[in-house]
């Protein structure tokens, strides 16, 4: 079942704004006129208001966070999830959605300065936001990092409003790189070297990695986890849980960086 009532209460809690939370719950009424569904009706709402939903953003983005939180609740099951979230995959006109391809990732990664292609690196194989980079280089020394198996998670607890970093995810040949070489680098200068030989701007690093985590077979709530889309709201132990499968499922991911990069 699945209980809009429940979840109008979840994003008032949440870490939302004001004017955020309003404008999101105002879409309900505009697609949804009961406030419990059995997950066929709910299936059936957004067939029937699909083009609706796809036309407006905000929309969109009511709908997955419904989602989101029957997906934190087990409310629907994955396969119901997948059916879902399969309908609503189109975004409004306008909205960059681009992913560049395999190819276009390593002919940026070989025309890179070495400092520069480090960086690249990590907002390839992290899928940290541009600023997060820049705060990870500045506040390096001071930052904790916990080493496992072929990989290190550094601390960030970066919280900025809306847009959070909790832990940034690196391999650990390219976490031993940064560390020798972090006072020599600026996001600045990548930037410019990028915008100079026209290569792959840094915001596509960030939907490389999210795309790559899906086709891995992670699920999409980890992916959200590994890029700060988690609410402060969330329970400790389901924080827990999702901290374990993030670190359970980046070996896998640097499976496959170590075999991209090499």
């Amino acid at each position: 079942m699945v209980s809009l009532i429940e979840w109008k209460d979840a994003l008032i809690n949440a870490n939302y704004s004001k004017g955020y939370q309003k404008k999101i719950i105002a879409k309900i009424p505009l697609i949804f006129q009961k406030h419990t569904y059995t997950f066929q009706e709910f299936l059936d709402v957004i067939n029937v208001n699909n083009d609706k939903i796809n036309k407006d953003e905000t929309a969109i983005k009511m709908i997955r966070l419904i989602l989101n939180y029957c997906e934190k609740k087990e409310l629907l099951t994955t396969d119901q999830l997948a059916q879902c979230r399969k309908k609503i995959k189109t975004q409004k006109s306008g909205v960059d959605n681009h992913v560049p391809t395999d190819q276009e990732i390593q002919q940026t990664i070989s025309q890179l300065s070495p400092n520069n292609k480090l960086m690249y690196l990590v907002y390839l194989m992290s899928g940290v936001r541009k600023v997060e980079l820049d705060y990870l280089i500045k506040n390096f020394s001071s930052l904790k990092a916990q080493q496992f198996e072929g990989f290190v998670k550094i601390s960030m607890n970066y919280l900025r409003k809306t847009k959070n970093s909790y832990f940034c995810y690196l391999p650990l040949e390219v976490y031993s790189k940064l560390s020798a070489n972090y006072k020599q680098l600026s996001v600045s200068n990548l930037e410019r070297e990028i915008k100079r030989k026209k290569l792959i701007p840094i915001k596509y690093c960030r939907k490389w990695f999210y795309t790559k985590c899906i086709e891995l077979g992670i699920p999409e709530s980890i992916a959200d986890y590994y890029q700060g889309r988690t609410g402060n709201s969330i329970g400790s132990n389901h924080y827990l849980s999702r901290q374990l499968l993030a670190d359970k499922n980046y070996s896998e991911i640097v499976r496959y960086f170590n075999s991209f990069i090499h």
